[in-house]
């Protein structure tokens, strides 16, 4: 087509006719996003053995140096951000999952902004991420952070993925600017005393977040999985929150927030060493 029109013997109606036909021929080209695949990532949230509901009395007993005390947890939200995620393949290649910001939720119904505009984030439960076109392979790990990078976590202005100030999931005020909560467990804890004293129950409302609590999880899977458009794969991963809530001292603890750096970090390094771990992989032939 080149030599034609440098020629100059082509006319305007067969140069159209041309670049339609070259045109025709890209489209014709085989496809490298037909054989991609794609996968489910899916947090079960759990507490110890059991299933984790909301408003539901848990067991747990806290030791420290003084004795062993009996609690019982009953929760009311638990969100976090997951992000950033990236699947490394079998020769260590990264697929960065594009604009990967995603909420994972189980609360009840949340005023938003305190209910200042008479607004409320509705009761949802969410725990499976569905990621499409990723290009067909063997892949053998998961990356993902907990958290928001500082690019969107320092302006809240700024889009991309599930990020919205409007879900309650923002500080109005933190560490002197706006930014994301990274995670939020909320409830309300019963210190079991031995008769004839009194349950005493007081609420609880523990958060991370700040740049440098932004951190990197990294799970390998128990078996390489393919992924390609014959395939319907999942990576099932537990969070166990029974372990999440291995803080020191929680009675005295009820509050978690900015200005407690030390207990911020514990939560995270709770979450992410011990809570978020892998179940399995599946992975079944498509049917069409």
């Amino acid at each position: 087509m080149k030599n034609y029109l440098k020629q100059g013997v082509c006319s305007s109606l067969s140069c159209i006719f041309l670049l339609t036909a070259c045109e025709k021929e890209t489209v014709v080209q085989p496809n490298i996003d037909a054989a991609s695949g794609s996968t489910t990532l899916i947090f079960d949230a759990r507490y110890g053995d059991a299933d984790f509901e909301l408003n539901k009395a848990y067991d747990y007993k806290f030791t420290n140096t003084t004795g062993q005390f009996d609690f019982k947890y009953e929760f009311n939200q638990l969100r976090y951000w997951v992000s950033n995620v990236r699947l490394v393949n079998a020769a260590g290649e990264e697929f960065k999952v594009p604009e990967s910001y995603y909420l994972i939720e189980e609360n009840v119904e949340i005023p938003v902004q305190d209910g200042s505009f008479g607004k409320k984030y509705p009761a949802n439960k969410r725990e499976q991420i569905k990621i499409a076109a990723i290009p067909a392979g063997e892949y053998t790990a998961v990356k993902f952070a907990i958290g928001v990078d500082s690019k969107y976590n320092d302006n809240l202005t700024l889009r991309a993925g599930e990020l919205s100030a409007l879900n309650g999931m923002a500080f109005e005020s933190w560490m002197w600017l706006t930014s994301y909560k990274f995670f939020v467990l909320n409830g309300k804890m019963t210190w079991v005393k031995a008769s004839p004293e009194a349950r005493a129950l007081q609420t609880f409302f523990w958060d991370f977040a700040s740049n440098d609590l932004y951190a990197e999880k990294e799970i390998k899977l128990d078996k390489a999985i393919t992924i390609n458009a014959q395939m319907t794969t999942n990576i099932n991963i537990e969070m166990d929150v029974k372990k999440v809530i291995d803080i020191e001292n929680p009675w005295s603890n009820r509050l978690i927030s900015a200005s407690q750096k030390e207990l911020m970090t514990q939560l995270k390094n709770n979450l992410l060493t011990k809570a978020i771990t892998l179940k399995s992989t599946t992975a079944t032939a498509t049917t069409k």
